[in-house]
């Protein structure tokens, strides 16, 4: 069987990122990845402004001032945020009353904050000494013109928005998400809302995996079941694989009699990258070429198709994209309790506090996911190993 990260390096190594772009509203653009590197095109601010409500002053003519001694200004004016920068040739022994983010006259150099004053109207008492460029946000304090403010292949947040809006920039240039199908395989499923009969169960796969997918940097464009036919799902996969980038499956890669998937993808023309990885859940997992798209199939069983969306599915997101941000995230810990003895390599539903992992339940079977709620992450467990506890491991935290 192949290891995890070999099959990652083979999806990655079979498909191109993606190149296509598109321009969206800055406030469209939260969660997308940004498709170039974008430079300032202003200094923030333009001009040279207050920090805080105050007066501006040149720090040299306090020098010395104190309650006991104060030194006395003349205030010559008031300014306020949104005023023009004052040009003045008056600045011996006077002072301006000046507000939060107002522009500072040419040649001040510091704002000495009003309550260090006697707040004074047409004089002003200061009883503090202060020190040249003191509340004083010059040009370009946060961002200097010419600067790189957002690289390719960034993931673009809430704080990206606040910085592409201070540039006045209206739209930003995105990578097109990619195009995703689900289809959730499986005689025994039925919708929701449909009464269930003897041997049928509810489709968790589909609705639990379309959760993930949406929660990332694509578009699920369909999710549908199909039953355990050969043909019915060759054709369903010829059918709909020109619409999307990814195909992923769930069901039907294991070695039953119903397990159809690797035929499936011969019958089809498809390629084969690998069938089954060093890895428990989800063993079987497997991944093609197909018309240019892949096709990703899954284990059945809902926790083990979850493990493998997690550690194949964003792995490929995230070579895509070219934003390693959209990739799953690992740290390494240290193990609260002991860890039995493993032939293959397990990875553990847990949960991880303070730099401490510990397991919140003896019930581990592929079968069983409503414990999940319980966890944040996977333990890796390397194989042909017993873990003891204080060792250091790695997790892998759950996708949101």
């Amino acid at each position: 069987m192949i290891e995890v990260e070999a099959a990652q390096e083979k999806i990655r190594q079979a498909f191109p990122r993606q190149n296509n772009s598109e321009s969206v509203s800055i406030l469209e653009a939260t969660g997308r990845v940004c498709a170039e590197d974008i430079y300032a095109r202003v200094a923030v601010p333009t001009f040279s402004r207050a920090g805080m409500d105050g007066y501006a002053v040149i720090a040299a003519e306090t020098v010395g001032a104190s309650e006991e001694q104060p030194v006395c200004l003349a205030v010559v004016g008031t300014i306020y945020a949104g005023d023009q920068e004052i040009q003045t040739t008056e600045k011996k022994g006077v002072a301006y009353k000046i507000m939060t983010g107002a522009p500072i006259p040419t040649g001040f150099d510091a704002v000495i904050r009003q309550e260090w004053t006697d707040y004074g109207i047409e004089k002003v008492e200061l009883y503090r000494e202060v020190n040249k460029g003191l509340n004083y946000g010059g040009i370009g304090e946060d961002v200097f013109e010419g600067q790189k403010i957002i690289s390719k292949g960034q993931l673009i947040n809430s704080r990206t928005i606040g910085i592409l809006a201070a540039q006045g920039m209206e739209t930003v240039s995105v990578f097109q998400p990619l195009k995703v199908g689900l289809i959730v395989t499986g005689t025994e499923l039925v919708s929701i809302g449909v009464p269930l009969t003897s041997g049928k169960i509810y489709d968790s796969n589909l609705y639990t995996l379309a959760s993930f997918i949406q929660s990332g940097n694509s578009q699920l464009l369909f999710k549908e079941r199909c039953p355990d036919d050969i043909k019915q799902l060759s054709e369903r996969i010829k059918e709909k694989i020109s619409s999307v980038d990814v195909l992923i499956t769930t069901g039907g890669v294991s070695v039953g009699e119903k397990d159809y998937l690797p035929e499936v993808i011969d019958k089809i023309g498809g390629q084969q990258l690998f069938h089954c990885v060093n890895m428990k859940p989800g063993t079987p997992v497997m991944a093609s070429c197909y018309a240019d798209c892949l096709i990703l199939s899954l284990s059945g069983n809902l926790f083990a198709s979850v493990v493998n969306l997690h550690l194949f599915y964003w792995s490929f997101l995230a070579h895509a994209m070219d934003c390693a941000e959209l990739n799953i995230q690992t740290r390494k810990v240290r193990l609260a309790s002991d860890l039995k003895y493993s032939g293959i390599r397990r990875f553990i539903r847990a949960y991880e506090k303070d730099g401490v992992v510990s397991l919140i339940s003896d019930q581990h079977f592929s079968s069983v996911f409503h414990n999940t709620l319980e966890t944040n992450c996977l333990i890796d467990q390397p194989a042909k190993t017993s873990l003891k506890q204080g060792e250091n491991v790695t997790v892998y935290y759950w996708k949101l």
